[in-house]
C-alpha cells in the first residue's frame, strides 16, 4: 500500500489553493441562496398577511438573502486579504466567517426544535385572522383578508382553518352560517353554473372543499423550510472547512512576514561588507601587522632580561 505524502498534500502552496477554491464554491453556494431566497419571498408573499407577524422579520426567505449578499461581501474580502497579504482583512474573513455559522448554526437548530411551535403560532394566527377583515402594513397600507383568503383557499383547495365550519358566525355574517365563495368546488358546478353566492346555501354543504387550509398551508410553508434548511446546513459545513483553511493561511502569512522582517535586519550588515571589500581586507591587514609587532616586542624585552 503506498503511503500518503502528508507534506505533498498539505504544503503552504496547498493551503493557498484550496482557500480560493472552496472561496469559489462558497461564493456560488451565495449566490444559489440569494436566488431562492428572492424566490420564496415573491413565493410567501402572496399569503404573508395570514402568516403570524413574526414570520415576514424571521423568513427563511430573509435568511436566504441575507446569506447570500453577505456571502458575497466575505468572498470578496478573503480573496483581497489574501492576494494582497493583508492580515487585518483575513482577520475580519474569519470574524464574519464565525458570525455566518453562529448564524446558520442557529437557524438549522431552532428550525428543529421548534418546528410543531411554529405550526401551532399559524393555526393561531389563521384562527384570528379568519375574523378579522383588514390589516395595517407597516407603511401604512390597509389589506383586505377576504381576498388573500379567497385567494388562498382557490389556490390550495380548502377552506377555513381546520373545518368550513370555522367561517361560521365570523364577522363576515355574525348571524349566519355562511362561508366564502372561494370555499366552493368548482367539480360541484358545470360549465353553465355559477358559484356566485354557493356559500350562503348551507343546506348543501357536500359542494364545499372538507378539508381545512391549516395542513396544507402548514405543509407548504415547510417544505419551503425544508429547502432552507438544506441550503443552510450545506453553508455551514462549508464555512467551518473555510474557517480551517483561513486559520491554516493566516498562520502561513504571519510565518513569511516573520521571515521576511528577520532577513531585513541582517541584510544591512551583509551589504555594508558587500559594498566595502577593502575596509574588511584592510582591517585583516592591520589586525596581522598588529599581531607581529606585539611578537617583535616580546622579543626585545626578552632579549634584555
Amino acid at each position: 500500500m503506498p503511503k500518503l505524502d502528508f507534506d505533498r498534500i498539505w504544503n503552504d502552496d496547498r493551503k493557498f489553493t484550496y482557500f480560493f477554491y472552496t472561496n469559489a464554491f462558497l461564493l456560488l453556494c451565495g449566490l444559489a441562496s440569494l436566488v431562492v431566497g428572492i424566490w420564496l419571498y415573491s413565493s410567501k408573499n402572496i399569503f404573508i398577511e395570514l402568516t403570524p407577524s413574526s414570520y415576514s422579520a424571521l423568513s427563511a426567505a430573509g435568511l436566504c438573502v441575507f446569506s447570500g449578499v453577505t456571502i458575497c461581501i466575505i468572498v470578496g474580502v478573503g480573496y483581497l486579504g489574501v492576494a494582497w497579504g493583508n492580515k487585518p482583512l483575513l482577520y475580519s474573513y474569519i470574524a464574519f466567517m464565525v458570525l455566518l455559522i453562529l448564524v446558520h448554526g442557529v437557524a438549522r437548530i431552532t428550525g428543529f426544535l421548534h418546528k410543531d411551535e411554529a405550526r401551532e403560532n399559524l393555526r393561531t394566527s389563521m384562527l384570528y385572522n379568519i375574523n378579522t377583515t383588514h390589516v395595517l402594513t407597516k407603511i401604512g397600507r390597509k389589506i383586505n383578508l377576504q381576498i388573500t383568503w379567497d385567494h388562498l383557499q382557490t389556490e390550495l383547495e380548502c377552506c377555513g382553518v381546520d373545518h368550513y365550519t370555522d367561517w361560521y358566525w365570523s364577522v363576515h355574517w355574525p348571524n349566519n352560517q355562511y362561508v366564502p365563495d372561494s370555499c366552493c368546488d368548482p367539480l360541484h358546478f358545470n360549465q353553465n353554473s355559477s358559484v356566485a353566492n354557493c356559500g350562503k346555501m348551507p343546506e348543501d354543504d357536500s359542494i364545499l372543499y372538507q378539508e381545512g387550509c391549516f395542513p396544507k398551508f402548514a405543509d407548504w410553508l415547510y417544505h419551503h423550510i425544508i429547502l432552507v434548511n438544506w441550503v443552510t446546513s450545506i453553508l455551514f459545513v462549508i464555512e467551518m472547512i473555510l474557517l480551517f483553511l483561513s486559520v491554516a493561511v493566516l498562520k502561513v502569512l504571519k510565518e513569511a512576514t516573520a521571515s521576511t522582517t528577520s532577513s531585513k535586519t541582517r541584510s544591512p550588515r551583509r551589504r555594508d561588507r558587500e559594498q566595502d571589500p577593502d575596509s574588511s581586507s584592510e582591517r585583516i591587514r592591520l589586525n596581522s601587522m598588529d599581531r607581529i609587532g606585539d611578537a617583535r616586542e616580546d622579543g626585545a624585552s626578552i632579549n634584555s632580561r
